[in-house]
């Protein structure tokens, strides 16, 4: 099993990119949410909109973190299951 280490490798890489984006993606999902709660305070029909914008991609981000966190978890599977951790 000459190619375990590089599979190893590969997967560590992964879990760490995927963390990254976990990271990445949950601070722009706080910052549209705050942006959208920011917006909703004035009466103003054209920032209203963008808010309704704002509010729809944290909920986008919300959903790519999540997605890195399930990748994340099937990442150490494989890896447990191979005998690396």
């Amino acid at each position: 099993m000459a190619n375990l280490p590089n599979l190893a490798e590969t997967l560590a890489s992964f879990h760490s990119d995927l963390n990254r984006i976990q990271t990445v993606a949950g601070t722009l999902s706080q910052i549209e949410r705050q942006h959208y709660t920011d917006l909703t305070k004035y009466e103003d029909e054209k920032l209203s909109s963008i808010a309704v914008a704002e509010q729809s991609s944290a909920r986008q981000l919300g959903e790519i973190k999540q997605i890195c966190i399930s990748m994340a978890q099937k990442i150490d599977e494989i890896e447990h299951s191979i005998g690396k951790k």
